[in-house]
C-alpha cells in the first residue's frame, strides 16, 4: 500500500538534534538498515539557529501506518481518526500526520498542528478516492 515514510521534524537551538533523531528511530524501530537522514542547518527569522531534519523509511511502512494508526484510534477514537485521514490525504493518495514533538519525545503519540514531527506515507501505485 505504501512506498516510504517521509518524516520531517524541525529542531530548534535548545533542543538536542541526536536526541530528536533517536526517539524517531525508536518508535520505528524494525527500519534501521532501511533509512536515509538528511540534516539542514538554517536559521529563522530572527536569526535564531534551526535544524531540518529529515527522515525516509522505505521497509515495514504498511505496520508503522497501521501501529500508528491504531495508537491514534485508541486516544482520539475510530471516527475522529477516519475524519482526520480523510482530510489529510492527497490526489495521489499520499496520507500526512501531524504528531506533537514535545509529546512523541516523552514517548506518546498526540496529533498537533503546532511544533510537530510531520509524517506522509506515500502511497504506491495508483489511488482511487
Amino acid at each position: 500500500m505504501f512506498s516510504s515514510l517521509d518524516i520531517s521534524i524541525l529542531a530548534h537551538a535548545t533542543e538536542d538534534d541526536n536526541k530528536i533523531i533517536q526517539y524517531i528511530l525508536e518508535y520505528f524501530e524494525k527500519s534501521s538498515t532501511s533509512k536515509q537522514i538528511k540534516i539542514v542547518k538554517t536559521e529563522g527569522h530572527w536569526k535564531n539557529p534551526i535544524t531540518r531534519i529529515n527522515i525516509t523509511l522505505t521497509k515495514y511502512i504498511d505496520n508503522y501506518f497501521e501501529i500508528l494508526m491504531n495508537e491514534l484510534k485508541g486516544i482520539y477514537g475510530e471516527i475522529e481518526i477516519d475524519l482526520y485521514l480523510k482530510n489529510n490525504v492527497d490526489e495521489k493518495g499520499s496520507i500526512y500526520v501531524r504528531l506533537d514533538k514535545q509529546k512523541f519525545c516523552l514517548g506518546k503519540v498526540r496529533l498537533s498542528d503546532n511544533d510537530s514531527v510531520r509524517i506522509i506515507f506515500r502511497r504506491k501505485g495508483k489511488f482511487e478516492k
